[in-house]
């Protein structure tokens, strides 16, 4: 039920099915200005030149260099899980999507560079989901980039779980410091909720795609799907640092007998 219920909340909070519900409000209000402000802000979010500046406040940590990951003195590489692809007939059942080989990928790099050991984590989101996401990514490390062995976190279904049950298993393997793997727009929220969960974190973010467009800047001004998509995971991880926030907050006035909210 959780994972129906989310599912639910990203496909109507998140482009193309916002702008669905927002214009099926603005009909039922008869406000034609709404129509306007509802097409204007789906053709912005739909040019590279707005989708990119948009990715480019998520993407703040930057590549590592080869001096930072010879001396960051980390005991582990910790890569997070970032969907699967089911049903893939070619491989006997899921395997990974293209966001977790992305990942793995890198985690593979540095683990080639640094010897360090793997920790993938993720976990079902559905019930028909039977193989954990970090099992796949287990998988692909071990089998087709050949790595040493992998230590699964396979119960977590969100980036908060994710840092809270990965601390777990790292106090019990006493590993203090790690490279942690994600997309570069995803390393905000991920880094904030590890550290949040008493991890010492070496960002190593992978896959950019801020300032990535090649053409000239009067084509970035026509609308795309790709830059749709880059749009649709601004606010994904807008919205996702916001409700953490928020959810951090409440537990920690709902901690507090007797507390009253600070205004800010």
């Amino acid at each position: 039920m959780t994972g129906f219920l989310y599912a639910l909340a990203k496909s109507l909070l998140l482009p193309p099915g916002l702008f669905v519900l927002l214009l099926l409000l603005a009909f039922l209000l008869r406000r034609l200005s709404f129509v306007i402000l509802t097409l204007v802000t789906l053709y912005l979010f739909s040019t590279p030149y707005v989708s990119s500046h948009l990715i480019g406040l998520l993407e703040t940590y930057p590549a590592l260099t080869e001096v930072q990951i010879s001396s960051a003195k980390a005991e582990a590489i910790v890569v997070l899980g970032g969907g699967r692809h089911p049903s893939a007939p070619e491989y006997g059942g899921d395997t990974v999507s293209e966001a977790s080989l992305t990942r793995a990928r890198y985690a593979a790099h540095l683990h080639r560079k640094t010897g360090l050991r793997l920790i993938a984590t993720s976990g079902s989101v559905f019930e028909e989901e039977k193989i954990p996401e970090a099992a796949l990514i287990k998988q692909v490390l071990e089998n087709e980039f050949r790595t040493g062995p992998v230590l699964t976190e396979d119960k977590s279904r969100n980036t908060r779980e994710n840092a809270q049950f990965t601390a777990q298993l790292l106090q019990r393997e006493g590993i203090r410091r790690i490279f942690l793997v994600t997309h570069a727009n995803h390393m905000q929220r991920a880094a904030m909720e590890f550290k949040r969960a008493g991890v010492d974190v070496i960002p190593a973010p992978t896959h950019f795609s801020a300032g990535m467009e090649i053409q000239p800047r009067y084509l970035q001004w026509f609308p795309g799907s790709g830059a749709l998509t880059r749009s649709r995971s601004f606010l994904h991880e807008f919205m996702g640092q916001a409700w953490y926030s928020l959810k951090t907050r409440w537990h920690g006035f709902q901690g507090s007998p007797g507390a009253q909210p600070t205004p800010h």
